[in-house]
Order: C-alpha cells, then sequence, then structure tokens
C-alpha cells in the first residue's frame, strides 16, 4: 500500500517530505474512508477465514505433518507467523492487479511487496524481476513461473472496478456532507456602519482582532462576546429546519454492500447487522472461502509439479475448521460420524480442537449395525468387530 493511501485514512491533509526539502500537501476526499474501510472490512473477513484453514500436507496419499506443514501452517519466515502471512497475500491478492507473488528463498517463503512481470511467455511460462521483500529487500534474480507462487482471485480485477464506481459515489456522498453542513452549519452576520466599513484602522482591527473573537465565540461552548455601539452580531436563518444525516449513512450502507457483493459476501456481514449466523456463514464459506481456498489449493499445487501430485503428493487448503464449533454442541454429530465410519475417534478430537489419543483403538473405524451393507451382510471392520453386541 503506498504511504498516501495509508495516512490517508487519518488524515485529511497528508504531508510528505521529499529529500529536496519540498514539502507537498494532498487533500484526502472523506468520501474515501468510507471505501477503505468497506475494502479492509471486505479483505479482512477473507484473510481471517484463509488464516485460520488447516493447509494440509499429503504423502502418499496420507496427510503429515512434516516441514512444508510447518511452514505453511506455522512460520513460513523467520519474520512472520503463518497468520500474518496468509493476511498479507490476501490483501495483495485484493489491491494488486497482477497478484500476490510468493517467493521461496532458502527453504522460506516471502510474499512479494512489489514485483513485474519481466516477459509474458505463453509457452514458456512468465518471467518475473523487481521482486521487493520484507519492505526494502530487492531481489537481483530473475524468477521463471515455475519457481514462484502466483495467487489471484479472478481474471477481472475487483479493487479496480470498485475505484471506477466509487468515483460516481464519492461526488454523492461529497453532496451528502456538503449538504449537511450547509443546513446544520451556524452561520452570522456582522453588521457595522458604512463609516467603518471604509476606514483602514477598522478593517485592520477587524483582520487582527474582532474576527478572531468572532471565531472563538462561534467555536466555544461557554464563551462571551462584547458588542460595541455601531456593531451587531446576529445569527442567519435561526428558523431553519436541522438535516439528519441519513443520506451520508445510506451512501455508506451502499458502498459496503457493493464492496461486500463484489467479494461474495453477505450484506449483513458487512454492516454488522447478523441475525441468522448460520446462514450467513455458510453462504460466506461457500460463496467467498472455498473458492479461494481452492485458488490457494491449486497453486500449491502447480508449484510442486504433476509428478509430486501423480505420486499422492500434495497440498489441500481445508476450510473446515473456520467455523466455531462448540464441544457439546457438536456431540451428538460426532457420535453421528463414528457410528457411520466416516470419521475415527483421533479425526474426530481433531476436529474439535483437541489432541489426538495416538492409540490403535482411537484410529480404528467403527460401524453400528444400523449402517450394515444392503444385501444384509457386515463385514468386520480394522480395529474392531463393527458391530454391536
Amino acid at each position: 500500500m503506498k504511504i498516501v493511501d495509508f495516512l490517508g485514512k487519518w488524515l485529511d491533509k497528508v504531508k510528505i517530505g521529499h529529500t529536496s526539502g519540498e514539502t507537498i500537501v494532498i487533500d484526502i476526499p472523506p468520501g474515501i474512508y468510507y471505501k477503505e474501510l468497506a475494502l479492509y472490512t471486505a479483505y479482512s473477513y477473507l484473510a481471517n477465514a484463509i488464516s485460520v484453514c488447516e493447509m494440509r500436507v499429503y504423502h502418499n496419499n496420507k496427510p503429515v505433518k512434516d516441514r512444508d506443514y510447518y511452514i505453511l501452517n506455522v512460520a513460513p519466515n523467520k519474520n512472520e507467523n503463518s497468520n500474518q502471512f496468509w493476511h498479507k497475500v490476501i490483501r495483495r491478492m485484493i489491491r494488486n492487479p497482477e497478484g500476490a507473488l510468493v517467493v521461496e528463498i532458502r527453504g522460506e517463503l516471502h510474499c512479494a511487496d512489489t514485483f513485474q512481470v519481466r516477459e509474458e511467455r505463453p509457452i514458456l511460462g512468465n518471467l518475473y524481476d523487481g521482486v521487493v521483500i520484507g519492505g526494502n529487500l530487492q531481489l537481483k534474480k530473475i524468477f521463471r513461473a515455475e519457481e514462484v507462487y502466483l495467487f489471484r482471485m479472478e481474471d477481472e480485477n475487483v479493487k479496480q472496478m470498485i475505484d471506477g464506481l466509487y468515483t460516481d459515489y464519492g461526488r454523492l456522498m461529497e453532496a451528502a456532507a456538503r449538504a449537511f453542513r450547509d443546513t446544520n452549519g451556524r452561520k452570522f452576520k456582522f453588521k457595522v456602519d458604512a463609516v467603518k466599513a471604509g476606514d483602514e484602522e477598522f478593517n485592520k482591527e477587524f483582520e487582527e482582532v474582532t474576527a478572531k473573537n468572532i471565531k472563538a465565540y462561534m467555536e466555544n461552548e461557554y464563551a462571551t462576546y462584547v458588542e460595541y455601539d455601531g456593531e451587531v452580531l446576529e445569527e442567519e436563518s435561526q428558523n431553519k429546519t436541522a438535516k439528519s444525516s441519513e443520506d451520508i449513512i445510506k451512501l455508506r450502507k451502499d458502498m459496503f454492500e457493493i464492496v461486500g457483493q463484489a467479494f461474495k459476501i453477505p450484506n449483513a456481514m458487512m454492516d454488522g447487522t447478523m441475525t441468522n449466523v448460520k446462514d450467513m456463514t455458510d453462504i460466506f464459506l461457500t460463496f467467498g472461502v472455498d473458492p479461494l481456498a481452492d485458488t490457494i489449493t491449486c497453486v500449491l499445487n502447480k508449484r510442486a509439479t504433476y509428478e509430486e501430485f501423480a505420486r499422492g503428493n500434495y497440498y489441500k487448503c481445508y476450510t473446515g475448521r473456520v467455523k466455531h464449533r462448540d464441544l457439546f454442541d457438536s456431540a451428538p454429530n460426532a457420535d453421528k460420524l463414528k457410528a457411520s465410519s466416516v470419521l475415527n475417534t483421533d479425526e474426530i478430537r481433531e476436529e474439535l480442537n483437541l489432541m489426538p489419543i495416538g492409540e490403535e483403538w482411537s484410529k480404528a473405524y467403527y460401524i453400528t449395525r444400523n449402517y450394515g451393507r444392503a444385501d444384509g451382510e457386515l463385514d468386520d471392520v480394522s480395529g474392531g468387530k463393527g458391530g454391536e453386541e
């Protein structure tokens, strides 16, 4: 993110100093706060969901917890944990038209702050250079497509479309804010004798003293203003009807809903008025998180090559643990999963964020007679007789 964009979230005017000593003052439109806050809300939802996903590693089609698992789920490099890393990746995917580029250096993963496509090669694979990591470390190496992880959301850049749409909404917000200020603001008339109005000494005194006193009088909650003969300070339009901020609130809500629709996030999540949390979460996971997780899975496996994938060595971004699971609320479902031989005891404990037991019986699969075969036979299941006595 550019320094102007970052500071613009907090300041109405941004002062940027250059090495030459020149200072540039940039006016930040107030309406941009709404757009940036909406984008942050959307990216935060997505990044928080991905950061709690488990990046599973499979060798010979069996899950393992090796060095790759540690890098993807605990610490991808010496300066970041996996939560920070995946937040950065998702943010780059949303804000950068080219996506998020991750490079591997000495067995560690680093998400590039900036990079550029050196050469587009449809057959041989693109070349990338100008890779900057860690804030200011620029790598001299030219990376081939098979050496990097390039995470992109979609062909169309959502951020650019939102920026284009904001052009119109920004004007509407500025107009609504101006109307609110003009209607609710207090304006005064300062009347003086015609003789004083043409007196240069009076004009100088007004600029240096009187104007400051009037400003202090209007801005302070408790203030006294002294009027002299021939001078009258009176409020203009005292009977005007106050205007509510409803128009600004509606435009702000529209902006949040538009951003939410672009990233497949339910409107109730964007404006914080969720009532049916389960349904909202299911929609969010199905249309917002699962496609993003599938993209991550595909990129990881693409980098690992087809040969490894064919041998049963692959990665999977597992979203099953994004939703919070209460231990006691999950008990009936856990019983069904075990009784139908879908999961064993250790797998159920892991899904509930508990430590696996690691015994032979906890790794075995059981099935009740209620789930017998259609032909009436019930084969023994490894680890137990597989039926009720």
